[in-house]
């Protein structure tokens, strides 16, 4: 074999190998764009002990008022409800839902909506009759199931009658909701919709 060949051979397989390695381009080097993603929710997960207590049965207040030189009309938490939800059933409760902790987003409202629905007809008094001697077997608007969760309710110091309060009860039910979620879980699993 001819050295020149073998040399001129060897030359074009180490440059064919660095275009290649480098990606040889005849642009300069540009960045890649910037990827946008949706901002991430981190929801704590609490130990009964650190809700132990915060649960009141006195509501949060439901007005504000809006003053400024130009306007002074009361303006209420539900005018924050978006208007393709004020409707469904349930609606009413909307309002005590996100003061109890859960988003106003309309697609987790639509599915807290079905769900209060299904469970307790919109009734915060709804109780489902026990078949071992309980006044109730599921409370209020979500149905808290006292055989499941009845343990949880004591350690964060609330009674059976206290899921018949709509704040109390939804706000149980966003922890139990959100604490699935935090841990990778459907959050709607408790109520079988996943």
């Amino acid at each position: 074999m001819n050295v020149k060949r073998f040399l001129g051979l060897g030359l074009f397989t180490w440059l064919m190998c660095w275009i290649i390695a480098t990606g040889w381009s005849s642009n300069p080097v540009q960045s890649s764009p910037t990827v946008q993603t949706s901002p991430r929710v981190t929801v704590q997960i609490m130990q009964p002990s650190e809700v132990a207590g915060q649960f009141v049965q006195t509501y949060p207040a439901t007005t504000t008022t809006v003053a400024n030189e130009f306007d002074t009309v009361p303006y209420y938490e539900e005018d924050l409800i978006a208007e393709e939800l004020r409707d469904l059933p349930c609606a009413q409760w909307f309002s005590t839902a996100i003061q109890a902790g859960w988003p106003n987003n309309p697609t987790v409202l639509k599915t807290l909506s079905k769900i209060m629905m299904r469970e307790s007809a919109c009734d915060p008094s709804a109780c489902s009759t026990s078949d071992s001697g309980r006044q109730c077997r599921d409370y209020g608007l979500i149905q808290g199931n006292w055989y499941a969760h009845h343990e949880w309710w004591e350690q964060m110091g609330l009674t059976p009658n206290d899921m018949f309060d709509p704040y109390i009860n939804l706000h149980w039910a966003w922890l139990l909701y959100s604490g699935r979620e935090a841990k990778g879980q459907c959050g709607w699993q408790p109520w079988s919709l996943c």
